[in-house]
């Protein structure tokens, strides 16, 4: 479907190329029906109803109605506003930052731990929820966190890292029995920004309240979000100006790439299950051939994990030279969340969860796309085998020296 050259991409949980159909139909936006959706004459008009039928079409993917989705910039941009929109509309009701209670996990991504961080400057009190030896949720330990302070749950529905794939729905019932005890709304917001490929993003299935999600990673454009947000649920804005997407994200809407984000939704969303098993086959191929490796292991659930995540520790091998050493032979994978990546050092999530400096130093993220062949996985597993012995050898040489 894309253009391949010798070199081997296996970082699709970063990006994923643009499908040549998506850019094909956004064209027209870029060069044609370019005007402001906000105006009023033909031309502003065309691009309107560009931009509504693409909400219309995201809304129905997700099971929504057209008016609970809001285009955002990017999928970081959909956490932030939600987590810091919830949190303004609670305190402009009267509420004091130091009477709020946010319920979270220690390994969410950067665009919601960040703005953790902020909330919790304010006076906002932040609970963690106890996680299992594979990163997985203990829904049973969730009730116990939960009291009439506490306004927001937000949890990933896939690590970006270790792919595990937590159980949203049983927690959300937690939440739901809870607000019916006690008479508090709790807002229950997902970052499901990975799993549209691979997973039902239907909000009557997850019974979320907030859902993010990010077309650069599902075949869409870069530089566009969704927050799927549902009636009743109140969102204070926290970019200002002409009141696009019904006052709650100013700025003028990017036609293109909405319409862009629509259409990989969509596709993304038809066929999840069929590309899900055929990729997963791949997966646990692989996952299979790196733990006969000695000193290989694997980061996350086995079972619990999305379609296309390996992520592994290689013990004696560090994450950034067998990265950048991979690079040269021709494969691109990770470390960890390309967010996390900036400020180097080893994986937060793994050191959280296993409790293990040296586990945490030497992991590598390995995430397949829909285009991977098993020739790709083989080719790859053999340069990965090849660095690890040649590292090792060179290492005991080292030390003996």
């Amino acid at each position: 479907m894309f253009f391949r050259s010798k070199r081997v991409y296996l970082d699709y949980a970063a990006a994923t190329p643009v499908r040549k159909e998506i850019k094909k139909a956004i064209q027209a936006y870029f060069d044609v029906d370019f005007a402001n959706p906000s105006a009023i004459h033909k031309e502003g008009v065309r691009a309107r109803r560009a931009v509504e039928k693409a909400r219309l079409a995201v809304a129905r993917s997700v099971g929504a109605r057209p008016e609970d989705v809001i285009f955002t910039a990017s999928g970081t941009e959909s956490n932030n506003l939600a987590l810091f929109g919830v949190c303004e509309s609670v305190n402009q009701s009267g509420v004091a930052y130091d009477d709020m209670e946010i319920i979270t996990t220690a390994i969410e991504h950067p665009s919601v731990s960040a703005v953790i961080e902020i909330l919790k400057a304010k006076g906002v009190t932040v609970k963690y929820l106890p996680l299992d030896e594979t990163g997985q949720v203990i829904v049973s330990e969730i009730k116990s966190l939960l009291t009439p302070k506490t306004i927001l749950v937000t949890v990933a529905y896939v690590n970006s890292e270790i792919g595990v794939v937590q159980p949203i729905s049983a927690i959300s019932r937690v939440i739901k029995a809870f607000e019916k005890d006690y008479s508090n709304k709790i807002v229950f917001h997902v970052d499901g920004a990975q799993a549209p490929l691979w997973l039902s993003c239907h909000i009557n299935s997850l019974k979320s309240d907030l859902l993010s999600l990010d077309a650069g990673k599902c075949y869409g454009p870069k530089g566009v979000g969704i927050l799927i947000k549902r009636h009743g649920v109140d969102v204070s804005p926290y970019i200002y100006g002409g009141g696009q997407e019904n006052n709650i994200r100013s700025g003028t809407e990017n036609t293109p790439l909405i319409v862009g984000a629509s259409l990989a939704l969509v596709e993304a969303q038809q066929n999840y299950q069929a590309r899900a098993d055929r990729v997963s086959l791949l997966r646990d191929g692989l996952i299979e051939k790196l733990l006969k490796i000695e000193g290989v292991v694997l980061n996350g659930s086995p079972e619990k994990r999305v379609a296309n995540n390996v992520n592994v520790s290689v013990a004696g091998v560090p994450s950034e030279f067998a990265v950048v050493s991979l690079d040269e032979a021709g494969f691109a994978i990770a470390t960890k969340s390309a967010c996390s990546g900036a400020t180097g050092g080893g994986s937060a999530v793994i050191r959280h969860i296993y409790n293990d400096d040296l586990r945490a130093e030497t992991t590598l993220r390995i995430t397949l796309g829909e285009e991977t062949t098993k020739r790709e996985l083989d080719n790859f597993f053999d340069a990965l085998k090849k660095h690890i012995e040649e590292t090792r050898v060179s290492h005991s040489f080292l030390t003996k020296s």
